[in-house]
């Protein structure tokens, strides 16, 4: 029988996946999905993660609320605004100094590459500790997509299968905490060995990971 780990901060209530305000009294939206038209799922996949951590309400990002501009939250908001539909999304080292510039205030961020680090067992530990992980996949040598990590399964004997997912892409989940699902085995010899699977499966590479933490 499969086990499974979720970050603690996911609930789901009256059929909406929801997290704690910063106020920690009350609930709001946990996922955001992106626009047809923009490459945006960088900027929502941060948005996400700043709601799951608490550090943020990221409904501000479109309400006509008046910010005190001297605040890291006007800063924050206006940064993620600035790029429109975002039709070249944004890299990783984009989304750390979109964070560092205009939000060091409240979370530090840091960003890990397969090069250097088994992305797989990195997220692992990150999610052992409550903390999301944004996972960029790519399909191909071109095109790659941000998704957050939110949890794993384990098999009978303990060993990690898939990460469980939040993907900007597809719709709110409804009856669990995840709408889509990043096989921890690669079949070997295919640059593009995971299977991903949301409303389709794909076969991607897990090539890059951020983790940002509350301050």
């Amino acid at each position: 029988m499969k086990e499974y780990k979720i970050i603690d901060q996911l609930n789901l209530i009256d059929g909406e996946l929801k997290c704690k305000k910063p106020t920690g009294r009350s609930y709001q939206k946990a996922h955001f999905k992106q626009g047809d038209l923009d490459g945006a799922c960088g900027a929502y996949s941060v948005s996400m993660v700043l709601n799951i951590l608490g550090v943020f309400e990221a409904d501000e990002l479109y309400s006509d609320k008046e910010y005190d501009k001297r605040t890291a939250e006007w800063k924050l908001i206006q940064a993620l605004n600035e790029q429109g539909l975002y039709r070249d999304g944004l890299d990783s080292r984009e989304i750390q100094d979109l964070l560092t510039q205009n939000y060091s205030k409240y979370v530090a961020v840091q960003c890990a590459e397969k090069s250097e680090y088994d992305i797989i067992k990195l997220t692992k530990k990150w999610l052992d500790d409550n903390v999301p992980v944004i996972l960029r996949i790519a399909y191909n040598t071109k095109n790659g997509h941000w998704i957050v990590a939110v949890g794993y399964a384990l098999d009978e004997n303990g060993r990690m299968t898939d990460i469980l997912t939040l993907d900007p892409d597809n719709d709110s989940p409804k009856y669990s905490l995840w709408n889509g699902i990043l096989s921890t085995k690669k079949e070997l010899r295919k640059k593009f060995g995971y299977h991903y699977c949301t409303n389709s499966l794909s076969m991607v590479d897990v090539d890059e990971a951020i983790i940002i933490t509350g301050k």
